[in-house]
């Protein structure tokens, strides 16, 4: 073998090697566990990982993603004590710690570690024992965590480090020190955190903290229910000090809270520092409290409440410039400001969660988010009945600032559009109730690039409304609406839909809507008008594809079943409600036209579209066909027009219709229930 072959042969090998040397080092999902350079914790197994490496525990980290650890699925369990730091002894349940603290910086990066379950005896949470550690921009949700000894807490067990930015939601239970957040803050620091979760308890039970000792509590809330023995507090359990030096400072709760001794809406036993704080006397059902002032739910809804107690709110300077709190006037109590929903990043790829009505509140008084994407998480009630809700009078998001500005005879919008992407998730938003104004719905304005799919609008009411009010939109401009509905009553003056106040250049496809629509001029059962706002005359209006309106329509002129004025193209529609009005009244459509002339050379169109004679007691229309309720309720009426069935090939493999043959009309492939198949 020639030298120049030796030496390449030592080079292949040093190489093999190094490659060998460089796996073994690498570690978690990337990182040196240094500053500047923290282990990247990306999996459920890197965080696990973690948990199982105390020789880590005093290094960087950060999240780069959200982790699912529900142990139904694949690599994850229930734990049986914290996953990081945890008590290496859980059978001395009521012995010291046991095992390696935490002492080095997490940093969620505002991401979420979710459906954590552990059920063992004491330090349990995610972290078991942080000691002189940071952990901070973390949310922990859905977690379960049960303990039957002490120091049991939703994100921390034993807390003598800083917790910051944090917030949980799930169920904490043990037997002392438990708390939704931490339960035990020992010399620790909790600060700019929330808890929403349930905690049940023997002895220290606080719905955020269980016993605050020698630590601080500051810029904190906590809405969930907590019920124990003794020593059961809204906020925190005991706040006890030998030195003094325990503060609870600038926090507030709503929980409902039930014990036998010493229990209190805000903290149930205190001997040291509680100062401006709050607590809601009503949600709460606690009328007394060892510190903190308690206020009516009315009250905690005014930020009036808490500027005057000197609280550092977004937008003022008077308290302060941190900006620390922000609030919904009159509809929620204060959150933290850097709440963003319910955890997402608004980009593409992770939407901004909405999983309650604060989240779907916050991003209607977040008119910079317009342009990013959210989902929906969960169904949400807006019962004006209910804590944290109103009557609105104007649309949730996207409203029109000043409702009644008009420019000449069409409203003149002042306010943000919505431009992002709204996925419903086919979930519901139900019983939103608005009085008043323009552009009223749950989205007053949208427009290009906009887009709002898979979501149930149920039970509305809009009422004493003007011009451009739809359940769902009260006008889009262009943007795109995607298998929604509505039901309830929507009524307005001019331009009132179902669905869609006013459809300028946009697309609405596989919608419905069985509301009631009551208007003057414009009104449809599912569509206002359909054509380029403030146009009449100019051809190209909006598309309406694939949809259906069965509720009952009424107004002056301009009403028609399915949409009121029409200056664009109907495809594949229906309606199916009573239909009522003074002129210009159409079964399914009424297109533009002045006198007997259509305006733009021919006004809207309808193709392949049908409307119901007889419960409608129209007989003549602009367009479609109509056909008696027997003939609607026929498969072979909207198949011999094209229509894509499921079931059949001939018109398309879309699969966008079904129906229960001679019993009811067409509905949309994604509606079919349980109770009835094609």
């Amino acid at each position: 073998m020639g030298v120049a072959s030796r030496f390449r042969g030592i080079v292949a090998v040093g190489l093999f090697l190094l490659t060998i040397v460089s796996t073994a080092m690498a570690k978690y999902g990337g990182g040196t566990g240094e500053p500047n350079d923290p282990f990247q914790i990306a999996t459920a197994a890197d965080l696990i990982a973690l948990g199982e490496t105390p020789k880590d525990y005093d290094k960087h980290f950060v999240l780069t993603a959200d982790i699912d650890l529900d142990p139904n699925l694949s690599g994850r369990k229930v734990f049986n004590r914290a996953v990081i730091a945890p008590d290496t002894d859980p059978d001395d349940t009521w012995g010291e710690f046991q095992g390696s603290p935490f002492t080095g910086i997490f940093d969620g990066n505002d991401h979420t570690i979710s459906h954590l379950i552990v059920k063992g005896g004491s330090y349990l949470g995610l972290f078991g024992d942080l000691e002189g550690g940071n952990v901070k921009n973390l949310g922990v949700m859905d977690v379960k965590i049960t303990g039957s000894g002490a120091s049991v807490g939703g994100l921390v067990g034993y807390n003598s480090g800083a917790v910051t930015q944090c917030r949980s939601t799930g169920v904490v239970s043990g037997a002392m020190d438990v708390g939704g957040l931490v339960g035990g803050n020992y010399f620790g620091t909790v600060t700019n955190c929330c808890s929403t979760g349930a905690v049940d308890g023997n002895y220290c039970v606080g719905a955020l903290v269980g016993e605050n000792f020698e630590g601080a509590v500051a810029h904190c809330y906590s809405t969930g229910s907590v019920s124990g023995e003794v020593l059961v507090g809204g906020l925190v359990g005991h706040n006890r000090s030998w030195a003094g030096p325990a503060t609870v400072t600038g926090c507030y709760s709503t929980g409902p809270v039930s014990g036998e001794v010493d229990v209190g809406g805000l903290v149930g036993y205190n001997e040291s520092d509680v100062t401006a704080c709050l607590w809601d006397t009503q949600t709460s059902g606690q009328a007394s409290s060892a510190g903190g002032i308690g206020k009516l739910t009315a009250e905690m809804q005014r930020a009036k409440t808490f500027l005057d107690s000197g609280w550092d709110f977004v937008g003022e300077t008077a308290n302060g410039s941190a900006d620390i709190w922000k609030i919904a006037e009159g509809l929620g109590y204060p959150r933290l400001s850097w709440e963003k929903c319910s955890g997402g990043t608004g980009e593409p790829n992770d939407p901004y969660q909405i999983a309650t009505a604060g989240d779907l509140i916050a991003l209607g008084e977040t008119p910079a988010d317009y342009d990013k994407h959210f989902i929906l998480t969960a169904d949400i009630d807006l019962d004006p009945n209910l804590p944290g809700r109103k009557i609105f009078d104007r649309a949730v998001i996207a409203p029109d600032l000043i409702p009644h500005e008009w420019d000449w005879d069409v409203p003149h919008f002042t306010g943000t559009p919505f431009t992002g992407v709204f996925d419903g998730n086919n979930h519901t938003i139900s019983h939103l109730t608005i009085k008043g104004g323009s552009y009223l719905g749950l989205f007053g304005l949208l427009e290009s690039r906009a887009e709002i799919k898979d979501l149930g609008i149920v039970d509305i009411r809009v009422t004493d409304s003007n011009s451009s009010v739809g359940g769902l939109i009260g006008e889009n401009v262009s943007g795109n609406v995607t298998r929604c509905y509505c039901t309830g009553l929507v009524s307005g003056t001019e331009r009132v839909g179902g669905l869609v106040g006013m459809n300028g250049s946009g697309r609405v496809t596989q919608c419905y809507s069985t509301a009631t629509v009551v208007g003057e001029d414009q009104v449809g059962g599912l569509v206002g008008e359909n054509t380029i706002p403030g146009a009449w005359g100019v051809c190209g209006g909006g598309t309406i594809t694939n949809c259906y309106s069965s509720g009952p329509v009424r107004g002056d002129s301009y009403v028609a079943g399915l949409v009121g004025l029409n200056g664009g193209t109907l495809t594949r529609c229906y309606s199916a409600g009573v239909v009522s009005g003074s002129s210009d009244i159409g079964g399914l459509v009424v297109n533009m036209r002045w006198g007997t002339e259509s305006y733009g050379g021919g006004g809207g169109t309808a193709n392949d579209c049908f409307w119901d004679t007889q419960p409608s007691g129209q007989t003549t229309n602009d367009g479609g066909t109509g056909k008696i309720t027997s003939e609607m309720q026929t498969a072979s009426t909207f198949l011999e027009a094209g229509w894509d069935f499921v079931g059949e090939t001939t018109n398309g493999t879309e699969d966008i219709w079904w129906i229960l043959e001679g019993k009811d009309y067409p509905r949309l492939w994604w509606e079919q229930g349980d109770e009835a198949s094609p």
